[in-house]
């Protein structure tokens, strides 16, 4: 079920170092913040993906009781 191999060369080399944004560009607007785009947790979004995945799909609606 998984990869083969389950991390390549290039992943290790991008993973050596710490995936952060830079004081630099954070002076300049090259952040989330700077480009407009507010952050949202994944549980706010998920649920517009996986509506497809119910037992009927796209056909099964929640109702409010």
């Amino acid at each position: 079920m998984l990869p083969n191999p389950l991390l390549t060369a290039d992943q290790v080399t991008l993973l050596e170092q710490d995936n952060i944004v830079s004081a630099d560009a954070a002076k300049t607007g090259r952040t989330l913040s700077g480009l407009g785009i507010q952050p949202q947790s994944t549980a706010a979004i998920l649920p517009s993906y996986l509506w497809q995945y119910r037992t009927a799909g796209q056909f099964t609606r929640k109702t409010e009781t």
